[in-house]
């Protein structure tokens, strides 16, 4: 039981060199996904999307997503996430040369890979960010999130089946404008069947607009908490512990500190200083952390929270809590892991009883750190 280290870029056989971080999700029979652009020495991005992809036999393959697709070629990174209520998988990201698209591929069993730019089919503004997609279960909507071009008003285009729409949240709700540097994302919170999107205004506070039943709202988390105003990372991230019923944002003060804002429902919101806590390292200030839990289940008797993050020493650290005390993971320098370049993306595969963390090195490969119970 524990850690361990692996390098797919060398390991998988005709995968390339990597740039800008990767995107990572689990989809079904545990298959594992890791999307990352290409690179090469002479061209830097070479503007496709390649694909990691393996089951629990931990072989890993690789395919080119873009050229399989017939799809947009890429600016930068993307962004990879599941819509289980139709069985499928997506990538959505700005095209080549920051068109301002939100170009979209798709998988399902039965058409493999297809394209489509949600800009157009939605008839939305042009995009400024990196676009973020999450899936609301609880009514079958798949979501993407964006700042777009001129005015800092975060949109989001939604689609339950019957084609893509676009709203303006900020306009909706009346929020404040958004960092002119920020990319929003977003998370369900499928106890409360609750939708949340998450970013920081140009004074580092952490907003939440979030929609039930009667529609979106929004909060200023850090002046409800009174939190330490966030870095200049992009983004905010955010997720749910179901075994406690609580939701939880992360990201790095400008101290240095991971810090969590985290909501249940008999008292409302509270802040907690991971860093402090846990006695971590300091992070890397324009980094953002990734956290998620660990659910009570057969190879996890006791539910778990995990937030990794970059440390000021350019390795990844671990965070991690169990009933009621948050401890530290020196994981990158353990591992004799090579340096990060960016932040790491991370999931948790309850039923199997392994977490997968994964990123982009300096040497400009896919390093995956996996605990496993065996």
């Amino acid at each position: 039981m524990g850690w361990r280290i692996k390098n797919l870029t060398t390991t998988t056989a005709g995968a390339p060199h990597a740039v800008y971080q990767p995107t990572a999700w689990l989809f079904a029979q545990f298959t594992r996904h890791v999307v990352f652009q290409g690179y090469t020495s002479t061209t830097g991005g070479d503007g496709q999307l390649y694909e990691l992809y393996c089951s629990d036999s931990d072989s890993w393959e690789v395919k080119n997503l873009v050229s399989e697709a017939g799809g947009a070629r890429a600016a930068t990174n993307a962004n990879g996430y599941i819509w289980a209520h139709q069985g499928s998988q997506h990538v959505v990201y700005q095209g080549e040369r920051f068109d301002g698209h939100v170009h979209e591929l798709w998988y399902t069993e039965d058409d493999g890979w297809n394209s489509n730019d949600l800009t157009h089919a939605a008839s939305a503004p042009l995009t400024l960010s990196q676009p973020y997609g999450y899936e609301t279960y609880f009514d079958g909507h798949q979501r993407v999130v964006y700042q777009a071009r001129g005015g800092g008003h975060v949109h989001e285009l939604s689609n339950a089946g019957n084609g893509w729409h676009d709203l303006d949240l900020t306009a909706a709700t009346g929020a404040p404008p958004c960092a002119p540097d920020a990319a929003p994302t977003g998370y369900s919170f499928e106890g409360q069947r609750t939708a949340h999107v998450l970013t920081r205004t140009e004074l580092g506070h952490v907003i939440d607009f979030w929609a039930d039943a009667s529609g979106w709202h929004w909060d200023d988390l850090t002046a409800i908490t009174r939190a330490p105003i966030a870095g200049d990372s992009e983004t905010i991230n955010g997720y749910v512990f179901r075994g406690e019923g609580t939701q939880h944002v992360n990201y790095v003060g400008g101290d240095g500190h991971v810090h969590e804002l985290w909501w249940r429902a008999s008292d409302g919101w509270h802040h907690n200083d991971l860093t402090t806590a846990g006695g971590a390292v300091p992070a890397y200030v324009t980094s953002s952390p990734a956290g998620y839990a660990f659910e009570a289940g057969l190879f996890q008797p006791v539910a778990t929270q995990h937030v990794l993050f970059t440390g000021t020493d350019e390795l990844v650290h671990e965070l991690w809590y169990s009933q009621g005390q948050w401890h530290v993971n020196d994981i990158g320098s353990r591992l004799g892991a090579p340096r990060i370049v960016g932040h790491p993306v991370a999931f948790v595969e309850v039923d199997q009883g392994s977490q997968n963390v994964f990123y982009l090195s300096d040497a400009h490969e896919i390093i995956e750190l996996r605990w496993t119970v065996s």
